[in-house]
């Protein structure tokens, strides 16, 4: 695990009121309609839930330090946009990229939309993730609720989202405790199911 000072996560773009409005806009003139009213939370939340395409609108940006490393992991989400700290000798002089070790700290920016946001979250929670990786999806998470809570029941592992079914090659069996962890016990989540 990293420790607190390895490592930094900020949220600085999110969805604001305006922008939710557009989504309803969206969405709606795709049945004919035209949104008069902002939505309501239990609306956004249920579009999100759906993952239908004008959450696409709603955009992400964090910057973060994080050791090389890690930044890979996020790398790899083809729909996100990272910009990384190069480690080229000849723009910086803090160490020898050919020997720097995989744990040298790099600034990056990464940029993306709440479906790409979803889908980091659903791989980056997961237990087959790194303990570092999702220490990081983790503080991502939780800087995304603190400015969107309508996203709780999104950013979560995939297990979580698929309702306990398990996706990966070989399952780590932590569904059933990542469903409590994340959607409260069993009683609280068929709640929930009962309000859809």
């Amino acid at each position: 695990m990293l420790k607190n000072d390895e490592f930094k996560v900020e949220l600085v773009e999110y969805p604001t009121a305006d922008d939710w409005m557009e989504v309803k806009r969206r969405t709606l003139v795709t049945i004919g309609k035209t949104a008069k009213n902002p939505p309501s939370v239990e609306w956004e939340k249920k579009l999100l839930a759906a993952m239908h395409s004008p959450i696409r609108r709603l955009f992400f940006s964090f910057y973060m330090e994080v050791p090389y490393w890690v930044s890979v992991h996020f790398c790899r989400h083809v729909h996100a946009q990272p910009y990384v700290q190069t480690q080229r000798n000849d723009r910086q002089d803090n160490y020898d990229r050919n020997s720097a070790p995989q744990n040298a700290p790099v600034k990056m920016i990464l940029d993306m939309n709440a479906e790409e946001l979803i889908t980091i979250m659903h791989k980056r929670l997961c237990t087959q993730a790194s303990a570092e990786t999702r220490q990081i999806a983790t503080a991502m998470r939780e800087a995304v609720l603190e400015k969107c809570p309508e996203f709780s029941d999104v950013l979560v592992p995939n297990c979580v989202y698929r309702n306990g079914l398990c996706t990966e090659y070989k399952p780590c069996g932590a569904a059933d405790i990542f469903l409590e962890r994340y959607m409260g016990n069993k009683e609280d989540r068929e709640k929930k199911i009962d309000k859809k």
